[in-house]
């Protein structure tokens, strides 16, 4: 068993601009899943905390950074001065439950490497190899080894890669260097890796401006209650001062403290804990637990529904 250089040049190579460019722009399926479950999994804590989801929205990209160039790191230098290593044995280790699905795998003869769909099982084959009198091994994960290219690190043999390893083609030009073409799928992905991590950047940057309660007032943005309209306030350990002009206020959430100046046609307090001071209103309708609210004069009339509230004068 074995391979030659096939009119590989000398070492050191120059590594095409293309090259470098798809180590940078890696779509791979694996990070875009860790992304949506950074930002869907915990969306209530998002919601309640925008500053904190910008925080981990960038410590998980340079996370799928670090892992990325680490290996992208290995396949530069091997592009560098690496030499095909020849193969002295190979031997399957294990075979486990077919893949869900057809998905694409590498599979190399020689320096050439098609990317078929496979549904068959995973296999895990250790190659064995040798450079310079040094032996080495390395191991083959995907579909099983068949007789593909092996590039060991001439300054460090252990280093090695099968061509599998390498999500572009390892073409040569006629003095052996590479020739930096990249497949149309790879093209594409690339280009999808990059509106992904533009947009994700994005939204962190957003959230990063936002404050907690910008999530959780209504439809109406609006800082008071507008004559005869309607303001929603939500959320937890919020703290306000709200004008009333002869509107409606509807406060629900938990351990809320609203201070309502003015006149208010009517109010109307859900959830938990929450604490509403007016200075007057035509009528208080409280319900959940644990909700308080004072009106300053006026006899409102006053519907509870809930438990442990209360509407009183102070």
């Amino acid at each position: 068993m074995g391979a030659t250089d096939s009119g590989l040049a000398p070492p050191p190579r120059r590594v095409p601009t293309a090259f470098r460019l798809a180590e940078l722009l890696p779509f791979r399926w694996r990070y875009v899943w860790t992304l949506f479950v950074v930002a869907v999994v915990p969306i209530a804590l998002w919601i309640q905390l925008p500053k904190a989801f910008a925080a981990v929205a960038v410590l998980t990209l340079a996370g799928i950074y670090a892992v990325q160039l680490r290996g992208a790191r290995t396949r530069i230098a091997l592009l560098t001065r690496g030499r095909v290593a020849t193969v002295t044995g190979t031997e399957s280790v294990s075979r486990a439950t077919h893949y869900s699905g057809n998905i694409r795998l590498p599979m190399a003869h020689g320096w050439t490497v098609t990317r078929e769909r496979w549904s068959g099982p995973k296999t895990k084959t250790t190659v064995h190899y040798a450079l310079d009198g040094r032996a080495g091994t390395l191991a083959v994960c995907g579909r099983e080894y068949a007789d593909g290219v092996i590039l060991a690190d001439e300054r460090d043999p252990a280093r090695a890669r099968c061509v599998t390893s390498f999500p572009y083609d390892l073409d040569r030009d006629s003095a052996g260097d590479w020739v930096g073409r990249l497949r149309p799928r790879l093209r594409v992905g690339m280009v999808c890796w990059l509106v992904i991590v533009i947009g994700w950047l994005s939204l962190a940057g957003w959230a990063a401006t936002r404050i907690r309660t910008d999530f959780f007032e209504g439809a109406s943005p609006s800082a008071s209650v507008p004559k005869a309209g309607t303001l929603q306030v939500s959320g937890t350990h919020t703290t306000k001062t709200i004008p009333c002009n002869q509107g409606y206020l509807s406060v629900s959430g938990e351990s809320n403290t609203i201070t309502v100046t003015g006149h208010c046609t009517s109010i109307s307090i859900s959830g938990n804990n929450n604490r509403v001071a007016v200075d007057s209103t035509d009528a208080v309708s409280t319900s959940g637990v644990g909700n308080t609210v004072t009106y300053h004069w006026g006899t409102p009339r006053i519907a509870n529904t809930g438990t442990a509230n209360t509407a009183r004068q102070g």
